[in-house]
Formats: structure tokens, C-alpha cells, sequence
């Protein structure tokens, strides 16, 4: 019936551009993010969960009742949880100690089962745990399905053809600059693809938390402490020699100027954003914005919805517990 959506998987997509002016009211250019926590499962992550399935279909034939596994942070994990659930299959997610509670009852409440490590790895995180995990985990289920998100051209394909057009679109085919944040590379990559094939004079920006190993130019690893960018190891989706073929500018920033970047957004414009968010749109107003003119636009793609990280990233006692200062949380009135 017109009007109608047969299922939640039929909204996903087609979220709004927002004018930053309060935000950017320094700064020249024209600075927009595109809120991809407006899709229902409440962040990016739904496309590219929809478009792996898909192609799971393609290639295996799946029944109901069939089971996948996926290695995962939140946000892939709820999309997949949200889609599983309307398509019949069962979904095992492998985590660590870095999901918020609120996102691990999410995955329960959507019918996931969790298997959680909690052991670091030799890079201080917890990525190379989960895949060891992982090994054991396929023996045990030896008919499940593992999708494999760091090497996805489901993903890419994903945001290529629904994200990178739908910018374009918004757009109407004029964008000076795209700002994002790098993770496993689905995203960013396939937004990037679509940009280069179909407004090549964009600049394209990726902004990493320091520490991640995802880039090709990274450097040593470092403790991490953003939910949705960065990695323990570099993701295949980033594609080796032809990734600066597809970005033009790498930036590196700290988990305390994404949460402040945040929390100011927060609070002059009334979005709730991750420290993801807080990141690409820092940059963009910092790093980028001063290198264009006033009647250049800037859009940052912000991942996922701040809220839930109420009791991690926007959390005082979290934040002095792992060393990060945001004076805009921690000073008096603040608390």
C-alpha cells in the first residue's frame, strides 16, 4: 500500500543534510552533516548490514533459521541483528569489553547471541582477540555463515550505490568537500567511489582516531577509545596502492577533541552525535574549512547518535578513568 513500508529494512536510507551554522559560525564555508543515526537501526552501519545479507543470499542460498556470524563493535551488529530478525536467520556477534551495555541489550532484545572476549591483544585492543576467537567459534558452528566486515565489497557496494548518491542528490552535484571517518572502510570507500566516478572535484578527507592501524599511512598502535572509527589492523576494504586514489587527506585526532567537538554540537545545535561524529566534524571545521572559500560546501557523514555513549565516551567518571580531558563535561555546571 502506498505509504507503507513492508518492513523496517525499507527505511533504511534517505537521511537528512543539517546546516551546521551555530557550529561553524567562525568558519567561511557553508559546514553540513549528513545524520546517518536517523536510519533505524541508529547508525551507518544499517546500509552496509543490509547490502552483506543480501549478498549472503546471492552467494549461499540461505533458509530461515540460517546462522551468520559477524565480528563486531555496536553498530554493524544492530544492523545485522535488525535484518536478521526480519529475514528469519540467527545472528551470533563476536565483542569485547568496548560495547556499551546499552548497545550489548540491544543486540539481546533484537535476538542475537553474543560471545564476548576479554582479552587484549598485542595492540591494545581487542580486534586480533576476536578473530581468534573466531577460529574456534567456526569450528563449533560449522554451518554458520561468517561475514567479514574489514573485507566487504558487499559494504562498499552498499554505500557506493545508496550513501554516495543520495549525498550527490542532497547535493544537487555540488560538494567541495567530503569529510569521514575511517573504520572498516565500507563507508568511506564506497562513499568515495561514488564521488570520484561522479564529482571528481571533490576533496575527500578521512579522519582517524591516533593510535587505529586502519590507514595504509598509519604508524605505531595506541591505546583507542572511540566506538565506530579506527582499528587494530587494516581493513582489505581500504584496497593497499589504489587507496589514494579515492582519498586525498588523511587526518589523525585524539579521542578528547571528537568528545568536545561533540558535546559542543550538542549543545549549539541539538544534535547528539558519537565521538565519530564529534571527529569528521572537528576536522572539518579546524582542518578543513580553512582552506576554502565562503561559498564552499563541506559535509561530514556522522555515523552514529551520542546516546549511546552516555555511559562511556560522555561519561566524567569514564573519561578520568581513561585520561581524557573535556573541560566542557568535567567543569563545574557540567557534571
Amino acid at each position: 500500500m502506498a505509504g507503507f513500508n513492508a518492513s523496517v529494512l525499507e527505511a533504511i536510507g534517505n537521511t537528512p543534510i543539517v546546516e551546521l551554522n551555530r557550529y561553524g559560525a567562525e568558519v567561511s564555508p557553508l559546514l553540513l552533516a549528513k545524520l546517518e543515526f536517523t536510519n533505524p537501526g541508529g547508525s551507518m552501519k544499517d546500509r552496509a548490514a543490509l547490502g552483506m545479507i543480501e549478498w549472503a543470499e546471492r552467494e549461499h542460498q540461505l533458509s530461515p533459521g540460517a546462522e551468520i556470524i559477524i565480528s563486531t563493535s555496536g553498530n554493524l551488529g544492530i544492523g545485522m541483528a535488525m535484518t536478521c530478525a526480519v529475514k528469519g536467520y540467527q545472528l551470533i556477534c563476536l565483542v569485547d569489553p568496548k560495547l556499551n551495555p546499552s548497545t550489548e541489550r540491544s543486540l539481546e532484545l533484537l535476538g542475537a547471541e553474543l560471545v564476548k572476549v576479554d582479552e587484549r591483544d598485542q595492540t591494545g585492543g581487542y580486534h586480533l582477540t576476536r578473530l581468534k576467537r573466531l577460529e574456534t567459534l567456526q569450528a563449533e558452528r560449522p554451518n554458520a555463515i561468517y561475514l567479514d566486515q574489514y573485507d566487504s565489497p558487499a559494504a562498499i557496494e552498499a554505500h557506493r550505490s545508496s550513501t554516495g548518491r543520495e549525498i550527490l542528490e542532497q547535493m544537487d552535484g555540488r560538494l567541495d568537500a567530503m569529510i569521514m571517518v575511517a573504520g572498516t572502510g565500507g563507508s568511506s570507500m564506497g562513499v568515495a567511489r561514488w564521488l570520484r566516478e561522479h564529482s571528481p572535484a571533490t576533496r575527500i578527507w578521512l579522519v582517524d582516531e591516533v593510535g587505529s592501524l586502519a590507514l595504509p599511512c598509519s604508524e605505531a598502535p595506541e591505546p583507542r577509545f572511540l566506538n565506530g572509527m579506527g582499528t587494530s589492523l587494516e581493513p582489505a576494504n581500504y584496497a593497499g596502492e589504489s587507496f589514494y586514489d579515492f582519498i586525498d587527506e588523511v587526518v589523525y585526532i585524539d579521542a578528547g577533541k571528537a568528545i568536545t567537538a561533540a558535546t559542543e554540537i550538542a549543545r549549539s545545535e541539538g544534535i547528539l552525535m558519537g565521538g565519530s561524529g564529534g571527529a569528521a566534524c572537528h576536522v572539518m571545521r579546524e582542518t578543513v574549512a580553512p582552506q576554502f572559500d565562503s561559498d564552499a560546501r563541506l559535509l561530514a557523514l556522522i555515523p552514529d547518535h551520542g546516546s549511546r555513549y552516555t555511559q562511556t565516551q560522555f561519561d566524567v567518571e569514564w573519561l578520568e578513568s581513561m585520561g581524557i580531558s573535556v573541560p566542557a563535561l568535567t567543569s563545574p555546571g557540567h557534571s
